[in-house]
């Protein structure tokens, strides 16, 4: 018999419910622990952190990891509405966003390790946690912040406890679960520039003595940040955000346990991510394409005057003039204002660095009618039950998501290239931890079991509009992954102050694919569709049509086991000073490429090793009016998983694009991590942090092979900077609170700093392309900035009704979150743009 989804989690949440009930163990229910909460000190002074770091409720100050956790209020604080406002909170986190994915992807960095382009094929280095259960895709992990408990950044390796794809750490998020004992709940209506649109609410239902629930549920639009000055539009706009959650809270009394189910639905839609031009290629085809039909167009250039194409073959030049759609200029008149030099700025047709020109004409719908469309759902159940000395937890979780996006890669009003991309996943996991205390030993021991699996496509057409467009490609791939393992974790209390710390977990891991891909994407008249890999590959598909019912397939699997690790030990120096030293190990899963990977590049790629020292200091000074903690740490990683994109020539003399992984040599890294928070007086609070991350390729580790000239090569490129890792990041921030008669004035202010980081880089082997490469990775770099927010609030005592003014990125800051460098290739590098300034109201009611 067939079993739903549905079903399945049902049954592994309740199964277990059934057999300890039937138990009839009687045992006083435990006390519920927040994930993360915060307790007023007497004395005035700091709170109180409670973290989950590893899987059970902690102290911050007595946990031997370099953790950030903000609480409810902190996230409100500092204006944390999604995964990537983490960045502006935490150091040695670089967050970036869009770019060639969707707006709601994210590429997750933490002190360097980082995998820049996580797709459905490979995985990200910093994993994400939701109540407990992994979100395998960053397609869709820029995640909306709605009735959260609180948020937890989590530095370094954490392969132990919470499994693979954690080598840079992990996000450890968590959600207001159903209070048994109130009715409470609050509507939020809020209003801001660009005409932005926003009502949130959130009620909390005690059904009866031992069972409730809890409904949220957000509404946002606005329009687009990002004038387009080839549309008339412009991008980075909502056209509508639908999210909605709600929970349900068991904890009988006859019985010792707690079962929270909870299940949530999103619906995203925007205007496409925006194009910032940095550099141009004046010996690109794209440039000498758009010269030809800009030169038709101004008629100082015969339509019949002949193009070489060959050395035997020429076409008339009118065949490229609709290459270019803009109005008759220099093509660095597209270039963004923050990268043109002094002489180019007297061309550009805006100096607003927020203006874009991202316009594809391809005829196919699908990729000029510029978005994002994302469709999200999920179903978890969190069951924890006392047996004597023991908590067993099971944790189930079913995630589905459909994801679309298109993106004008060159951001020119030309026809140099654009695509569409089409991703759709869905996943489940079981996870069962049991843990306990036996004399001065503590132990958290447990399995999982994870499966995800569904499909990617990828079509794309380049130089469209000109006699030599190839049609493009249509990428498709299946994929089935799972993954299994076991762990344990062990702390020995060897006196009061001294604990040690030892754990392991082993993972196997096996990876299927399917690839199905075709070429072209749009045929010409007459024009054989081909596939793309296999043994068909370059032959006429068997069923004559485009992917995905093509009838190509190119299967393959690998299967891959490694183990996690940790150990160390800590110590408390007094009540308020707390010492550690650590070593972990984890690992980045291997697998495979969908897209096209040209020799002499492998199709699939290994796992990515890590292992790290660690050593910290945490104290409270002051009679807890001053907190310091303090992580240095040295990492090494090996066969480091980097992306490629590229274009090439095929075996037809096609000109292709392309985008892979591949692994990268090795590399290691170190550097120190510092957060403090002060009290100088009642009501202020000021807190910061700063980080220094030094990170290299290991000298002679990363060769690469490359065709010059018709020759292979060798080319050392581990001289190259790490991807994604900026040397310093900082943040600062103060809330004064003002208690009066008829309520409270709460005034916050923040600034974060983050350095300058490449998102590309490349090392030649031909002498003849260096010059050009150096400005392509020059292009690549996105230049430090820092940001300021401010947020004023009054909370009346009764009505309770909460007034808010907001600013974010205050003084309009510059800045730029991703890259795609395709100097070399196609003719051009972009970035593309973080937000603006923005600036609104909120008014809250709760009861």
């Amino acid at each position: 018999m067939r079993i739903s989804t549905y079903n399945r989690i049902l049954l592994s949440t309740v199964a277990p419910v059934a057999a300890f009930a039937i138990s009839g163990a009687a045992h006083a229910q435990a006390a519920q622990t927040a994930t993360q909460t915060e307790s007023e000190a007497s004395s005035g002074g700091i709170a109180d952190i409670v973290v989950t770091a590893r899987r059970q409720s902690e102290n911050l100050q007595t946990v031997p990891v370099a953790v950030t956790a903000l609480s409810t209020e902190k996230l409100e604080e500092r204006q944390v509405l999604q995964v990537t406002d983490l960045a502006r909170t935490a150091p040695s986190l670089s967050i970036g966003t869009g770019g060639t994915g969707p707006a709601t992807i994210v590429y997750l960095a933490i002190r360097g390790q980082a995998q820049n382009s996580p797709n459905s094929y490979s995985d990200a280095a910093v994993g994400i946690y939701i109540d407990g259960v992994y979100v395998g895709r960053p397609m869709v992990g820029n995640l909306g912040f709605l009735d959260a408990a609180g948020a937890e950044v989590l530095r370094g390796p954490q392969g132990t406890l919470f499994g693979r794809n954690t080598t840079g750490g992990a996000l450890n998020l968590t959600t207001q679960q159903p209070k048994l004992d109130v009715t409470e709940g609050y509507m939020k209506v809020g209003f801001g520039n660009y005409s932005q649109k926003a009502i949130e609410g959130v009620v909390n239902l005690p059904l009866t003595d031992e069972l409730g629930v809890r409904l949220a549920g957000r509404y946002n639009d606005r329009n687009g940040y990002f004038p387009n000055l080839s549309t008339g539009g412009a991008n980075g706009g909502i056209k509508g955000e639908y999210y909605a959650r709600g929970s349900l809270k068991w904890a009988p009394s006859s019985v010792p346990l707690t079962l929270n189910l909870s299940g949530d639905y999103m619906n995203y839609r925007d205007t496409g991510n925006p194009v910032a031009v940095s550099a141009i290629n004046p010996a690109g085809p794209m440039a000498s394409f758009y010269g030809i039909s800009q030169g038709v167009r101004a008629g100082l250039i015969p339509g019949n005057a002949p193009i070489p194409l060959s050395a035997t073959f020429s076409v008339p030049a009118s065949t490229f003039a609709n290459f270019s759609k803009g109005p008759i200029g220099p093509i660095t008149q597209y270039l963004n204002t923050e990268f043109a030099t002094a002489a180019q700025q007297a061309t550009l047709l805006s100096r607003d660095w927020r203006v874009n020109y991202s316009a594809p004409f391809t005829g196919v719908k699908a990729i000029d009618d510029s978005g994002t469309f994302n469709e999200a759902y999920s179903l978890s159940g969190n069951l924890s039950v006392d047996v004597g000395d023991l908590t067993v937890k099971s944790i189930t979780g079913y995630r589905n998501s459909n994801t679309t996006s298109n993106l004008d890669l060159l951001g020119t009003n030309t026809g140099a290239g654009a695509f569409v991309s089409r991703y759709k996943q869905h996943q489940f996991s079981e996870e069962l931890q049991i843990s306990g205390k036996t004399g001065n030993l503590q132990y958290i021991f447990g399995g999982i079991y994870f499966r995800e699996a569904g499909t990617e496509q990828s079509s794309s057409s380049i130089f469209y509009g000109t006699p030599i467009a190839t049609g493009g490609d249509n990428t498709f791939g299946s994929f089935v992954s799972t993954s299994k393992g076991l762990f344990a974790q062990l702390y020995y209390n060897v006196s009061d102050s001294v604990r040690l710390t030892g754990g392991l977990r082993y993972t196997w891991d096996t990876r299927e694919i399917d690839r199905q891909g075709t070429t072209p994407f749009i045929p010409r008249p007459g024009q054989v569709l081909t596939c793309q890999a296999g043994v068909n590959a370059g032959k006429p598909t068997p069923n004559g049509a485009a992917a995905p019912n093509s009838g190509c397939h190119d299967r393959a699997s690998a299967s891959f086991k490694y183990p996690a690790w940790t150990a160390g030990i800590d110590v408390k120096l007094s009540p308020d000073i707390f010492v550690y030293a650590k070593t972990s190990g984890a690992s980045n899963s291997g697998g495979f490429n969908a897209r096209p990977v040209p020799p002499p590049y492998s199709s699939s790629f290994k796992p990515e090793a890590v292992r790290d020292v660690e050593a910290g200091i945490k104290g409270e000074f002051f009679d807890r009016h001053l907190r310091t903690n303090l992580a240095v740490f040295h990492a090494w990683q090996s066969d480091v998983q980097r992306i490629i994109n590229a274009t090439f020539v095929d075996a037809t003399g096609a000109t292709r694009l392309t985008q892979f992984v591949t692994n990268a040599g090795k590399a290691k890294t170190y550097g120190f991590e510092f957060e403090g928070t002060v009290i100088p007086y009642q009501g202020l609070e000021i807190g910061g942090s700063v980080a220094y991350l030094h990170a290299r390729y290991v000298a002679g580790s990363r060769f690469e092979s490359q065709i010059v000239n018709g020759a292979t090569v060798q080319v050392d490129r581990s001289g190259e900077p790490i991807t994604q890792a900026p040397k310093w990041t900082a943040n600062v921030s103060a809330t004064q609170t003002i208690e009066m008669e008829s309520g409270d004035l709460k005034l916050h202010a923040d600034y974060s700093y983050i350095g300058s980081r490449y998102f590309d880089f490349f090392t030649t082997g031909d002498p003849k392309q260096a010059a050009a490469v150096a400005i392509a990775n020059e292009a690549s770099r996105v230049r430090a900035y820092g940001l300021v927010n401010l947020q004023a609030s009054f909370t009346f005592k009764e009505p309770a009704i909460e007034l808010t003014v907001w600013g974010r990125n205050v003084g309009n800051k510059a800045n730029f979150t991703n890259v795609f460098n395709s100097y070399t290739g196609l003719g051009a590098t972009v970035q593309f743009q973080g937000a603006p300034r923005t600036y609104g109201a909120t008014v809250k009611y709760s009861f």
